[in-house]
């Protein structure tokens, strides 16, 4: 059973996923960070990117999921400004998600709630205004100016016109 999981996980390297973006992207964050590459492989990391984006058994609905429902109803000109505003976003996160547990600053809580305030912003402005603010925290976050505990329900609906479940 373990051969075939190293199997698996070892095909990431020579089949990346044409949903994910460029490989090497990933692979110069890895190699940026000592300590988690004490920590975990880079076929490990580059796992966790991939299920980021694609889903897997514990989270279903992956980064890519989040793309029909993020760019809904949105005009061609928001549609286009969002999607790469999203694309970006989802290169931040997954590059630090994907790390060990003991290394990453974003967790998989913070993702949750990421996801549920960019589906709970309806009106698309909103979710232009979401998406801006989100990636301000996580820019914030990797720089250390923002403490992963104020990742919360409250930060967002306080700041939004928004109400999460």
């Amino acid at each position: 059973m373990l051969m075939l999981a190293g199997c698996a996980s070892s095909r990431v390297l020579s089949e990346w996923p044409e949903t994910v973006p460029e490989q090497s992207i990933f692979l110069q964050a890895y190699q940026q960070d000592l300590d988690n590459q004490a920590q975990q492989s880079d076929v490990e990391y580059l796992t966790w990117v991939v299920r980021f984006y694609e889903g897997w058994e514990m989270m279903a609905t992956g980064w890519n999921d989040m793309t029909p429902v993020v760019l809904s109803d949105l005009s061609p000109q928001q549609s286009e400004q969002v999607a790469e505003m999203r694309d970006n976003l989802g290169v931040l996160i997954a590059a630090e998600w994907a790390k060990d547990n003991d290394e990453r600053i974003i967790d998989t809580r913070m993702l949750s709630l990421w996801g549920g305030v960019m589906v709970a912003a309806l009106d698309p402005e909103v979710r232009i205004d979401a998406i801006a603010l989100i990636t301000d925290d996580v820019e914030r976050l990797l720089a250390g100016e923002l403490a992963p505990a104020r990742i919360n329900d409250a930060r967002y609906t306080e700041r939004l016109p928004i109400v999460l479940d």
